[in-house]
Parts: C-alpha cells; structure tokens; sequence
C-alpha cells in the first residue's frame, strides 16, 4: 500500500507524538508497505532507511520543536505523483491541515491520530488558560470533523475525540516494540555500570521519563522525595530527560535539600534508558495530561513497577491495575505517593509480583498488534468506495 504520513515532529521524534509517528512509519515501511513522510526541515536531519522524507520550510518555537509551513498545492503534487492511497496525519497543526486539503482535493481518505490535548499546548497556569482552552478545542473540532476516520491510542482519547467530532473513533495503542524493550537482552554488566555513572551503588530509586515542563508536574515529585526523606526512606529519584524547567527543579531541589537524593541526569540514548528501566525499582509518572504514556508501556515492559498520578485527563492510569503492576496516587497529597512507595520498596515479594505482572500485561500492547490493526484500518478506507459501487 502506498502511504502517506504527516507529522511536524518526526526524524528525528520530538516527544510522545514523534515517537509514535516514527515507530508507525518504520513498522509500516518493514512490512512492505511504501511509505512517505511529510514534516519540517530541522538543522542536521538523520538519515532513515526506506522511507522518503519530504520536509518543508518550517519554523522552531522555543520547547515545542519545529513545524512545518507550505501550502496544499504543494502537497497535492506530492499525492498525486507518488499515487498516494492513504494520508494518515497525527497533529492538527498547519502542515496537517493542509494536507487535509490536499487529500480531500484528490479524493484520498485521510485518518486523523490524536496525539495532544489542550493542556499540552496551552500551559494549565496561563492567565485565560479556560477561554484560549475553548478556542483551541473550537479549532480541534473543526480538523476532526473532516477525517474520515479518526484513531486515538486511548480510552480518554477516545471520548476526546467523540466531543470533537460525529466520525467513528477506533482505540489503537501506540504500542511498544518488545524486540527492543526486553528485560532479558539487556547484560546485567551494562546496567550496572548505569548505576556506577550516577552513583547508585545498590540502593533503591524511582524513575522519572519525560520533558521537564508543567503539564509533566515535574515538581511534584520533589515534594514526594522530602516526605520520604522525612521519614528516612533510603530512595532516590533519577529523572531522565530534557526541558525549560531543568534549572528551576535543580534549584528547587537544592533549597529542598534534596541534592544528593535527586539525579538530573540530562538526555540519555535508548540504549542507556533501557538499563535505568532494568534497574529502577519504580517509574513513576505525575503528569496531569497523557494520551496513553510510551513511557510506562516501555517500563511495564521493562518489568518495572509503575505509579501513575490520578488525573481524569491521564490515560496512563488506564495501564495500571490498582495493586496489581502498581498503584495510582493522588496529585494533591505527596504523602499518598509516599505510602505506596514505601509498600512497594518494604516488601520484596510484592514488589517482585508487581514486576511480572507488568510484563505479562505489557504483551497485551505488542507493536506489531496496533501495526496490524492500522492496516485493516487503511485497507478497510481504500476498499470502502468500491464497496459503495455494487
């Protein structure tokens, strides 16, 4: 099948939409399936083997990567000549819209992924954060409205998109590659040596993935970290990852006497963060918004225990079974975390228990699943018209 995939942060993935949109294509390209991808022109592009990259001019706003700009004609050329059979767009920004036009203009069906929400656009503390809100989800509908079918990789992002838009909605996980998310292929040698870099030693520590801005509530887990020093729970945290808000937490972290406790330890490659997964005793998450979390299926993969922050717009809270792979916890009283760190780290049978259980349900979210089901999704568009003929 020949295929079209837009996204503006893509080769190389600028967060969980990246991510997705990358595996997606790869995936498809590795089945057989002929893929082009459309996104924006970024200082010193990777190479990507058996995919053609198109990018187009584009502009960077600080923290929220680059984005593409170029006008539907443009694209329409690109579909037509490449004879393009799907268009499948993941982010209703400027490039996604015109290649809605574009699609629509030839006739091509289009499915539409959703991959943010409001509060990851607009910060939850701006001063008219509830009118800009409405306005950007006034746009939301408007873009939805016109796919012809729309995917989220939730629950939440389904009903998500059901006040968006009339369209049928299907749940598609974005799913984790289990090839490369495997406990067992990773040297225990290797991972120890993670633990030598940040001076680990042998004790316990929580695992934090993911930029350092608000909507990820960061912070929050500094005042998790005081209860437990407070109480003498020998723990660390080591929060892996990148953002505006790095200086700040460090700062925030020393004034808390949390320095030694706390490791920043910046970007790290995959092949490094697959050790921390191996060794961390729990990942958790404190976010306020997720539309699933590629995080914690690649730590439930990665046999960890995971703690998620109670939040009705955290899809990641879907993926925890109360006392079963972990526990959620309340984003208004760091003593609740606290508590539940505390009965994880105190019981080693329990903790050990928790661990399987994470693996086991981390195959029901396999890759290769949500690549399948995507494909009987674009088969199903590109055979519907000549159904409609008999």
């Amino acid at each position: 099948m020949r295929i079209c995939v837009v996204s503006d942060q893509v080769f190389p993935a600028w967060g969980g939409e990246g991510v997705s949109t990358q595996n997606l294509c790869m995936k498809l390209s590795e089945r057989g399936h002929r893929l082009i991808c459309l996104t924006s022109k970024v200082p010193y592009p990777p190479q990507v083997k058996g995919i053609r990259v198109i990018r187009f001019p584009s502009i960077y706003i600080s923290q929220r990567g680059y984005f593409g700009v170029t006008l539907f004609t443009q694209i329409e050329s690109i579909l037509k000549r490449e004879e393009i059979q799907i268009v499948h767009i993941n982010l209703p920004t400027f490039l996604g819209w015109q290649s809605l036009l574009a699609a629509k203009r030839l006739n091509i069906p289009c499915v539409l992924g959703l991959h943010v929400q409001v509060g990851n656009v607009i910060p939850p503390d701006m001063p008219c954060f509830d009118l800009l809100g409405k306005a950007l989800e006034v746009w939301f509908s408007y873009f939805y409205k016109r796919g012809d079918i729309l995917v989220a990789p939730s629950n939440l992002g389904k009903r998500i998109l059901s006040r968006y838009s009339p369209r049928k909605v299907e749940v598609v996980s974005n799913g984790v590659d289990l090839r490369v998310f495997n406990y067992e292929r990773i040297p225990s040698e290797k991972s120890l040596e993670f633990r030598r870099r940040f001076s680990l030693d042998k004790k316990s520590f929580l695992l934090y993935v993911g930029r350092l801005s608000k909507e990820k509530n960061v912070g929050y887990l500094l005042k998790i970290m005081k209860v437990l020093k407070e109480r003498k729970q020998d723990v660390k945290l080591v929060a892996v990852g990148v953002g505006k808000l790095k200086e700040e937490l460090i700062k925030r972290a020393k004034i808390m006497s949390l320095s030694e406790t706390v490791i920043f330890t910046g970007f790290i490659p995959k092949e490094e963060l697959l050790y921390a997964y191996k060794e961390a005793d729990i990942l958790i998450l404190p976010s306020f918004y997720e539309l699933e979390s590629i995080v914690i299926l690649e730590g439930m993969a990665m046999k960890n225990v995971v703690l998620v922050g109670k939040s009705d717009q955290n899809a990641a809270c879907e993926l925890v079974k109360e006392g079963v792979n972990g526990y959620t916890f309340s984003l208004t009283d760091p003593q609740d975390a606290a508590d539940k760190i505390q009965t994880v780290l105190s019981d080693f049978r329990l903790k050990e228990r928790m661990k399987e259980a994470s693996f086991i349900l981390a195959r029901k979210y396999d890759i290769e699943k949500s690549i399948s089901k995507m494909e009987e999704i674009y088969h199903n568009l590109v055979e519907e018209p000549k159904q409609k003929l008999y």
